[in-house]
């Protein structure tokens, strides 16, 4: 990967992002990170590590990782009863998987384990629902519900999963007018803790999706393209700012409009559809065919 400085970064953020130590480790074919991303996507990148052109503006996000290191060396020296940044291999259907964990605590009976996860995210990744369900991000529960599988093949015990939410955008005014909205700048998440069998049959269908995408490209679906899909704004009049009503179609804004008497002067406005990712956080979008007509309909 070259890595450019086109936005004009400061040189510390240049250095920073060039100098990043990651390693999924010698002789991995995934890290679980790796494992949870798009086969599509992963294999392209196998096939164009070396072309792929990224800003440092564009690589930020990825400090934040390094962060994580930083605080766990600040908190001090790794205790009897702590492992910090551990990275566990296993092999699974011929291909070696690695993954490594922030923080595992021993519980107090010091008989089995909990993974600890730190994340820097904004605020919205963990608002309530209106009804106060906080509802954690399947990608999330998936990673850490891998890095269990990972210690279990080590010979580990594992009694519970917790994600260390940092919210990086958080505001103390928001938090007092919004119920739902994160009440602290930092909170720890539990995190759905799954069963064995369902922990190694995703691990093994993850691992069974990923070679064969090596030798035959499957499509991204639309929740790997992160697709949003048109709507269709019923807006009071043609310069509002905000929406009366959100529709999938036409017809259904038309027939709304209709049976609740909107005032003369409405207007539709077709908000067009993205494939968010594609469009903004695949590093490989400029070799996929699937991108390229998605982008042309």
């Amino acid at each position: 990967m070259v890595i450019t400085n086109n936005a004009g970064y400061p040189e510390a953020l240049v250095k920073a992002v060039e100098n990043d130590s990651y390693s999924k480790g010698e002789g991995v074919d995934r890290s679980v990170t790796g494992l949870l991303a798009p086969p599509r996507q992963a294999a392209l990148k196998e096939i164009h590590g070396h072309e792929i052109v990224e800003d440092v503006s564009d690589r930020t996000y990825a400090l934040y990782g390094q962060l994580v290191h930083l605080l766990l060396e600040r908190a001090g020296e790794q205790s009897r009863n702590a492992i910090n940044e551990e990275r566990l291999y296993a092999e699974v259907g011929g291909w070696t998987i690695s993954g490594q964990t922030d923080t595992l605590t021993l519980t107090e009976d010091q008989r089995s384990w909990i993974i600890s996860d730190y994340k820097f995210v904004t605020a919205y990744k963990f608002k309530r629902s209106y009804s106060g369900e906080l509802v954690i991000p399947e990608d999330y529960e998936q990673q850490l519900n891998l890095y269990a599988y990972l210690l279990r093949e080590n010979g580990f015990k594992v009694d519970g999963l917790k994600i260390v939410a940092i919210y990086r955008d958080w505001s103390k005014l928001e938090a007092k007018r919004d119920k739902n909205y994160p009440q602290l700048g930092a909170e720890t998440h539990d995190i759905p803790l799954w069963s064995e069998d369902k922990a190694r049959s995703f691990m093994e269908e993850r691992v069974r999706l990923h070679p064969a995408a090596e030798n035959d490209l499957p499509e991204c679906d639309a929740s790997e393209r992160w697709a949003k899909p048109d709507r269709f704004a019923l807006m009071p009049t043609a310069k509002s700012v905000r929406a009366r009503k959100l529709f999938d179609s036409r017809s259904a804004a038309t027939l709304w409009a209709a049976a609740n008497s909107m005032k003369p002067g409405w207007v539709i406005d077709h908000r067009k559809g993205a494939n968010v990712r594609c469009e903004n956080y695949c590093v490989v979008s400029e070799w996929c065919e699937q991108f390229k007509i998605l982008n042309a309909s």
